[in-house]
Order: structure tokens, then C-alpha cells, then sequence
């Protein structure tokens, strides 16, 4: 006998999930990654206003840590028992620019070996422009910066890549 599961009769009369009129529309499309932008707090102040586009931003990750213990007289299988959280590099990459609040902060850590820290606040939008989900990446701090390669032969916009390391990431989910 097949259990009864609650509701399935009324998803599955719904015909395709994929119609515009399905409400589990909105729980399956997945999201687009082309409209995003990202605001830099300083010290815990005012966002820098110029430092707000970005071409490409990764390293929203998260990473646990385990260690595998294997019982004592048990020969079978392993226990996994986690560490620690380790979080990625968040990268940033947009066209060389005049020069910006970010910029000169990479600038002081990298010529005066200078401890600068900055929360990040990373928010996705929809194809209307509204905020579908957002990350907040805490005390942040610049690890690397490389300019692209100049190209005579090339017509390409010369990009700045920007790294930065971090001691938390939150994620403030998706809003359906």
C-alpha cells in the first residue's frame, strides 16, 4: 500500500509546476546572479558611496571542518565529528576606476601594513530591482589586489581584482 501523503493530490492536479499561475512558481525558479551590488561599512560607519558596482563578486562560502574518529572494536564505518567553520575569500573584480574609498584602504593595508577592517553587505536583485537576498561578510580585511594585464592588441576594460578575507558571513535568505 502507498502512503497517502497530505496535499499531493492537489500539486500534482496543478498540471505543471512551470505555468505562470502555479503558486510553487516563486519556491522553484531559480535566481539570477546579473544584479547585484555591494556596500562597504568602514569601521562601522557610513558606506562608501562610490563603492557600490562590481563586474563579478565570489567566495560567499562556508566550509566545515571535520574530523573522523573510528570506533574502537568497530571495524565498520567512521564518525564525523565537526571542527570548525572556515569561510572562503571574498573576491571582487570591477574596471580600474579613479581612485575611491576602497581603493585607498587597499592602498593603506598594502604600502602601511595598516589594520583596517570593513563589513560587507552583498545584495542580490530581481529582474524589478527589489532585494531578493542578501549577505553580510564581517570584518573583512584586504588580502591581495592585482590590476589586469595591459594589452596593447586588446580593447578590453582593465580590471581591478580585489581579495579579502573574513571572520563571519551571514546570509539573510531569500525573499519569495
Amino acid at each position: 500500500m502507498i502512503p497517502k501523503i497530505p496535499g499531493l493530490d492537489s500539486l500534482l492536479s496543478l498540471g505543471s509546476v512551470q505555468s505562470a499561475s502555479s503558486p510553487l512558481k516563486p519556491l522553484i525558479t531559480p535566481v539570477v546572479s546579473h544584479s547585484f551590488t555591494a556596500a562597504f561599512l568602514f569601521n562601522r560607519l557610513i558606506p562608501s558611496p562610490i563603492d557600490f558596482f562590481f563586474q563579478k563578486i565570489s567566495g560567499l562560502s562556508w566550509n566545515m571542518n571535520m574530523q573522523d574518529r573510528i570506533e574502537g572494536g568497530v571495524n565498520v564505518g567512521m564518525h564525523h565529528l565537526p571542527e570548525r567553520v572556515q569561510h572562503g575569500t571574498l573576491v571582487l573584480e570591477r574596471g580600474v576606476m579613479a581612485v575611491t574609498p576602497l581603493t585607498l584602504t587597499f592602498n593603506l593595508v598594502m604600502e602601511q601594513f595598516s589594520s583596517i577592517y570593513a563589513d560587507v553587505v552583498i545584495i542580490l536583485f530581481d529582474h524589478k530591482k527589489s532585494p531578493i537576498s542578501s549577505w553580510t561578510v564581517t570584518n573583512a580585511r584586504p588580502k591581495s589586489w592585482e590590476v589586469g594585464e595591459l594589452d596593447a592588441n586588446s580593447n578590453q576594460i582593465l580590471i581591478n581584482r580585489m581579495e579579502l578575507v573574513y571572520n563571519d558571513i551571514t546570509w539573510l535568505g531569500v525573499k519569495l
